[in-house]
């Protein structure tokens, strides 16, 4: 091969840097959907419990407020994720070839970043199993609160394992974009070469999947007024799609193979 088909070391680094830039607006972007319905659930828990005086309707007016806004913040921070991404992002679809110098660089990179990765994996994950607490820790004021009660204190407390789930989710989102873009240059894991040829195809429905997910939850939302529930459509909507990414690539496999 000759030294015009590798890939530049100035090159290599505005990608991986750009990645970087990328991965903090796009972690922050999923930590504040997830934390849009927190202040909806808060208030008409503190409501409900006669905590706050004010209505109800009052209520529910104020947190589907914080939820539009948390989420057009969060849209914004996904537009500068994405353009931040557009730097370069052929290589995540296509070979990269570099010199056995830059190849031995950007291992040592990745080997560095290694134990940040797994620091901030530990944080993420930490943070997600802690979540359960505030739900499970409602059963010890069963006998002290009758069961209407019991839901609206559950429903505050929901909004405390919404917030840890959030910070969790960050920690793994950013590291996990972090740590693909040196996979992506070195073409492991993930990023084989055979493995690259499916990423396009995924990601452009990716982008048409979450956008009908978004119009669900919205719609639904507003026409049943349940949002202190509708927040589930998210974590399934996640679960869904990676069975939707699996099937996929199997399909993009097989094609391959034949």
């Amino acid at each position: 091969m000759s030294e015009r088909d590798y890939l530049s070391q100035s090159s290599v680094q505005e990608f991986l840097t750009a990645r970087k830039r990328s991965s903090t607006f796009i972690a922050t972007g999923v930590m504040l959907c997830i934390f849009s319905p927190i202040t909806l659930l808060l208030l008409i828990s503190l409501t409900k419990l006669g905590t706050l005086t004010s209505s109800i309707n009052f209520a529910t007016g104020i947190g589907v407020i914080a939820i539009l806004v948390l989420v057009a913040i969060a849209t914004a921070c996904f537009i500068a994720g994405n353009y931040w991404l557009k730097v370069n992002e052929n290589y995540e679809y296509e070979d990269c070839n570099l010199s056995e110098e830059l190849h031995k660089k950007i291992l040592k990179e990745s080997r560095d970043y290694e134990n940040k990765h797994c620091i901030f994996k530990i944080i993420g994950i930490a943070f997600c199993i802690l979540s359960a607490i505030p739900l499970m820790s409602g059963a010890l004021f069963t006998d002290a609160l009758s069961n209407s009660r019991l839901d609206d204190f559950m429903t505050g407390l929901s909004s405390i394992t919404i917030f840890l789930v959030g910070i969790g989710v960050f920690f793994l989102v950013k590291t996990n974009i972090v740590h693909d873009s040196f996979n992506i240059i070195l073409q492991i894991d993930d990023y084989t070469t055979e493995k690259k040829a499916g990423k396009k195809i995924i990601e452009k429905y990716a982008s048409i999947y979450w956008m009908i997910i978004a119009f669900i939850y919205l719609a639904y939302s507003f026409l049943s007024n349940n949002w202190q529930q509708s927040w589930v459509i998210w974590p399934l909507a996640g679960v869904a799609y990676g069975i939707f990414e699996a099937i996929l690539s199997l399909k993009k496999k097989k094609a391959i193979s034949e």
